[in-house]
């Protein structure tokens, strides 16, 4: 489509930039029901030095409601974000976009209004433009969700299996996407950041595999079993947003010695849309239609909130992981 004159933006207000105006997916929605537009939507990695959130103990307490074996639907995220305190509903918030990057709890709205903003926005995201007005937030299938961002991502798992498992499945295809956008010498230097004690054999003849071959390699080292894996995910993003000059809006905790709380301040900072914005996934957003890019930010950080809550109250890995 050449030089449209209106795009339509996912946020509530309108603004001009540059002589393009644009419309609020919503105010679109009042305004017209039909006319596809092509957008590029992406999501940003902020630059302005915010410091991390601290996420309190309590995110311990959400641990009955994390049921990793299970499907989840409408009720089952309802009650995880219910269980959840404070700053983890915050990062929720900022990985919707619903906030600023930098902003503090003044920005929640009590826990009631603020757990039914996150299922209003989530909705919104994963919703066609046309049925998004017939569908209800508190019956929104968490399982609907990330079956369809793990299809887009070509996630490599049992679609019907519990939630856990396609998250993780989906922060797997993330590490392989960022895999593939570096050159051998930049893949030499991040296994030497994820295994600076020399347990990885052969890295030189492992940074010259991609995709899936990769993964496969890797799956079968400790860093990419149980818990250890998450914090692989830290390196890797903390190394790779290196590479292409990114300073990210949280501190990246790395190391046993960190410390599990160390480890949960970071899954509980921005980490989908940190990922999302170094890995491309899905291609160009469509105006009217559900935005993938920004449902997976959603679910992945929803899978490194359980992540957390499962490490800060002690859980063996051996009930999490097969």
């Amino acid at each position: 489509m050449s030089n449209p004159t209106n795009t339509v933006d996912s946020g509530e207000n309108s603004k001009s930039t540059e002589g393009i105006t644009k419309i609020s997916r919503r105010n679109f929605l009042a305004a017209t029901a039909g006319g596809v537009l092509a957008l590029s939507v992406g999501c940003s990695v902020g630059t302005n030095g915010s410091k991390p959130i601290v996420l309190a103990s309590s995110i311990g307490q959400a641990v009955p409601f994390v049921k990793p074996k299970e499907t989840w639907g409408a009720d089952h995220l309802y009650e995880f974000l219910n269980a959840l305190p404070d700053e983890a509903r915050l990062s929720l918030m900022k990985s919707l976009e619903m906030v600023k990057e930098n902003a503090g709890l003044s920005a929640l709205n009590g826990r009631s209004q603020d757990v039914r903003n996150i299922q209003k926005e989530a909705l919104w995201i994963s919703s066609n433009i046309l049925t998004y007005p017939f569908r209800n937030e508190s019956k929104l299938n968490y399982h609907e969700l990330a079956t369809w961002v793990a299809s887009n991502a070509n996630v490599d798992t049992i679609l019907s299996g519990p939630a856990f498992v396609l998250e993780r499945g989906l922060h797997k295809q993330m590490f392989s996407q960022l895999w593939d956008k570096l050159t051998s010498a930049q893949r030499s230097e991040l296994l030497e950041q994820i295994d600076p004690n020399g347990r990885i054999k052969d890295k030189a003849a492992l940074a010259l595999l991609v995709g899936r071959s990769a993964l496969t390699a890797l799956a079968a080292t400790a860093y990419f079993s149980g818990f250890a894996f998450y914090t692989t995910m830290a390196v890797t993003i903390k190394t790779v947003a290196g590479f292409f000059g990114l300073t990210l809006p949280f501190a990246v905790y790395t190391g046993a010695a960190a410390g599990v709380g160390a480890l949960v301040a970071f899954l509980c900072g921005p980490i989908g849309w940190a990922i999302m914005g170094l890995a491309a996934l899905g291609g160009i957003a469509l105006a009217g239609r559900a935005n993938v890019k920004k449902t997976a930010a959603f679910i992945l950080q929803i899978h490194a909130l359980k992540v957390a809550a499962l490490m800060e109250a002690g859980v063996p890995e051996k009930e999490i992981f097969v």
